[in-house]
């Protein structure tokens, strides 16, 4: 049977206290992945447990993921775009990738409503709706309660489905790979910090991709719901600010002012890229 999608997931496990909360969570997210039909994975390893410890804590839920890197923290960036080098150079026929994270929940075959939006749509990407640790309903606004336990959240999530498309991003996110391959996934040449901007960087490339007078935004469908606790390592990590410096300079030098403007198309209700626009262009108000 031929491979649909392929899962593809920067691995960070935190050492001293954090351990045995981000292993747990690994776990759980290993657990929900492997209950869906397609579940071939390509894993980063950024730390924390070796890649023999990995293997045999993926093994224990029948998963078998490809494991890259060395333990090192590349980043976000280069971690996603090694795995999808590999998936590019030894996978060509395969349709999909997705991009998930340690701290989420799956139910089962949750990328296959995705999946089947894209094959009816010219859209590259599309996102399901997530649920937050804080029990925000993403992209709706709403809030519900989180269940704690892993087969009642799971139960809970499949409630939510509805039959609606909603502009929005978040993530996991199911690309079609010749879309993503065209774009060229994350450009390491300027998304340098270990975090930050590294989606928006590969929105704009989208824009561009299907053209700017289609005014093309992300969407989300609602048919499938994913629990992701959504930045509940990274964000604790030291030297983070600098990281998130790093990438706006990227960003910027790759897409300059006009790329800012996208985004600030692409997000109408942040300011954050009229911000940066301002940061980067201070003359001036934008175009009269």
């Amino acid at each position: 049977m031929s491979l649909n999608i392929i899962h593809t997931m920067p691995l960070l496990i935190r050492s001293d206290d954090a351990l045995g909360y981000d292993v747990a969570m690994l776990r759980r997210a290993a657990e929900s992945l492997r209950a869906s039909d397609d579940h071939t994975l390509v894993v980063y390893n950024q730390g924390g447990l070796s890649n023999a410890q990995l293997s045999g804590l993926f093994g224990a839920f029948g998963l078998a993921p490809v494991i890259l890197g060395d333990g090192a923290n590349v980043g976000i960036a280069q971690a996603r775009q090694s795995c999808f080098r590999y998936v590019w150079d030894r996978f060509k026929e395969v349709p999909y990738i997705s991009e998930i994270h340690v701290d989420m929940a799956f139910p089962r075959n949750w990328h296959v409503p995705l999946i089947a939006y894209l094959e009816s749509s010219d859209d590259p990407l599309v996102c399901p709706g997530i649920l937050t640790s804080g029990g925000e309903l993403q992209p709706l606004g709403l809030y519900g309660t989180v269940p704690q336990q892993t087969d009642e959240l799971i139960a809970y999530l499949e409630s939510l489905s509805r039959n609606e498309i909603r502009e929005g991003f978040v993530h996991p996110v199911v690309h079609k790979s010749a879309a993503l391959r065209e774009v060229g996934g994350y450009d390491t040449r300027f998304m340098k910090g270990k975090q930050g901007y590294e989606d928006d960087s590969l929105l704009v490339g989208y824009s561009f991709y299907m053209g700017t007078r289609n005014r093309w935004k992300p969407k989300c469908c609602l048919h499938s719901w994913v629990y992701h606790a959504t930045m509940a390592q990274r964000m604790s990590l030291p030297d983070r600010h600098a990281d998130f410096t790093l990438n706006e300079t990227g960003l910027f030098q790759k897409y300059g002012a006009y790329g800012l403007e996208q985004l600030s198309a692409l997000y109408p209700n942040s300011k954050v890229f009229e911000q940066l626009l301002q940061k980067f262009v201070p003359q001036g108000n934008g175009r009269e």
